[in-house]
């Protein structure tokens, strides 16, 4: 199963960065009943990790259509929605993929250019952080290298990130942001 090989590929890769605590977790990780969220996105493929500002430049794209079609209440009913689809133990990280969107109303219609997704609803692991952008692996990697493999849980979907504020607004410039994996219950042993 593809999501298992990806789970298995992050714990690897962000292990070292696992720990008990991670610093910036805000409440315990629990599981919860998420609401279908809509996304429209943008793609980015490649050239993300070690770029820090294509985020801005998506987030700009998106705006763009988003602000005059009165789409934009950013953090009061809009969210950002980052979303990695590859496994990165499979693919090089120049062909890597960002889906970088922006959670949207049932009857908005993006323009060409613009993707739209549903997260589908259900349970999902929710981890709460309050973090600098440095360390956005180690919060990944407490949840797949730590929280994951001690819950009675397996991941069963695309897992991705809710940015629930400007980190640029914020006093030490840190990131709300939601960890989000949709998982189900492994059978009693």
């Amino acid at each position: 199963m593809k999501t298992k090989r990806i789970v298995m590929a992050l714990a690897g890769m962000v292990g070292t960065m696992a720990q008990a605590a991670p610093p910036g977790l805000l409440a315990p990780v629990a599981v919860e009943d998420l609401p279908a969220r809509r996304v429209a996105y943008v793609e980015q493929i490649g050239n993300f990790q070690n770029n820090p500002g294509i985020y801005d430049i998506l987030l700009q794209k998106l705006l763009d259509w988003a602000l005059p079609a009165k789409l934009w209440d950013f953090p009061a009913k809009t969210l950002i929605a980052c979303i990695y689809p590859d496994d990165p133990a499979s693919t090089p990280p120049g062909q890597q993929r960002l889906w970088f969107g922006i959670t949207i109303p049932a009857d908005a219609v993006p323009p060409a250019g613009i993707q739209v997704l549903t997260l589908p609803a259900g349970p999902h692991a929710v981890g709460r952080f309050a973090i600098p952008s440095d360390q956005f692996g180690a919060a990944w990697g407490y949840l797949y290298g730590e929280w994951i493999p001690k819950s009675s849980h397996a991941p069963a979907g695309l897992a991705y990130e809710l940015q629930k504020n400007d980190s640029s607004e914020d006093p030490e410039q840190k990131h709300l942001v939601d960890i989000c994996i949709p998982v189900q219950k492994l059978p009693a042993p």
